[in-house]
């Protein structure tokens, strides 16, 4: 995921290669993560979103200058799968569980969200020097970033196991002792699947045989072949891939709702804007409510990562 604490940098292709294993699940071809400009052929199927209404009140709450303006500019980075992608080969229309939910919010506001594709390490600059209104960009709400801009939070996410619809054995991290599990070099899921290994011992159980391997579509395979029983991977990036291969199921484990090592993603606002804070975050609130934040988290196989309440800055920044 982006920017998880203590995440690092490789993990932005972990999602990616969610897409390459929903093509090699197809095709069983290629072992690579698709370019920025293939990323969105594996898109989610069409599911039915109830249409979010212009709530008059909340409406009310945004302020003048962007009402004025027609639209609201918000900057997103694609392909992060599920959160953003490209709608087919070669295409610049963006996609995706932010998309939509952006799309929402503005239809709730009476103020369209207008998205556009943007570097990623320009995204906070941008957004600070008034480039853009709003950041959806699959964002996790650290306490360095609440003191550059706020944060409203709609999910919550970690880590998941990705295991074969036929394997009834694994249901938490604890049932991976002595069992083969794939992760991706030098990913966050690495280091967890390393600790929980020396969990095992500890605990006079076999360790996990670990297998790092370079990209998903190689744990995809390693899965199929059954050299491995599961792969521990970013929960969205995995939940997504699920929706692609009927095969294939992500663990729920009720003791890590939105994942192992979770924590919160949201929509990033300047902190010169309180009031379209508010007004968003209201806005998030009526679409969990009303049914259409669940329908389009399920729309995309994350709706392990939902949660009941919008929320401003966990850290209180």
């Amino acid at each position: 995921m982006r920017m998880l604490p203590n995440h690092s940098a490789f993990l932005r292709t972990a999602a990616v290669g969610a897409l390459t294993f929903a093509v090699s699940a197809v095709a069983l071809t290629g072992c690579s993560n698709p370019s920025v400009n293939t990323a969105g052929n594996t898109a989610a199927p069409s599911a039915a979103i109830p249409t979010a209404l212009k709530d008059e009140a909340l409406a009310a709450l945004v302020p003048e200058k962007l009402r004025n303006a027609g639209t609201v500019r918000v900057a997103t980075n694609a392909p992060f799968a599920p959160y953003q992608m490209f709608a087919g080969p070669g295409s610049q229309e963006l996609i995706g569980l932010e998309i939509d939910l952006g799309h929402a919010i503005g239809e709730t506001l009476g103020v369209p969200f207008d998205f556009s594709q943007q570097p990623y390490d320009g995204l906070i600059p941008g957004l600070q020097a008034g480039k853009y209104d709003v950041l959806m960009a699959t964002l996790f709400d650290t306490a360095e970033r609440e003191k550059q801009l706020d944060f409203v939070n709609y999910a919550r996410s970690g880590s998941g196991i990705l295991v074969k619809k036929t394997n009834s054995d694994i249901k938490t991290l604890d049932d991976l002792c002595g069992k083969g599990v794939a992760v991706q070099n030098g990913s966050l899921q690495a280091d967890l699947v390393s600790s929980q290994s020396g969990k095992c011992t500890s605990a006079g159980k076999a360790a996990i045989e670990i297998k790092a391997l370079p990209a998903f579509s190689d744990e995809q395979l390693a899965l199929n072949s059954g050299s491995i029983t599961s792969i521990v991977g970013d929960l969205p990036a995995l939940a997504y891939a699920a929706t692609q291969d009927s095969t294939v199921q992500v663990i729920n484990d009720p003791s890590a709702p939105g994942g192992y090592e979770s924590s919160l993603i949201g929509i990033g606002i300047p902190k010169t804007e309180k009031q379209f804070s508010d007004a968003v975050e209201k806005a998030v609130q009526k679409l969990m409510d009303n049914g259409t934040y669940r329908a389009i988290l399920d729309k995309y196989g994350v709706g392990q990562t939902a949660l009941d309440k919008a929320t401003t800055n966990q850290h209180g920044g």
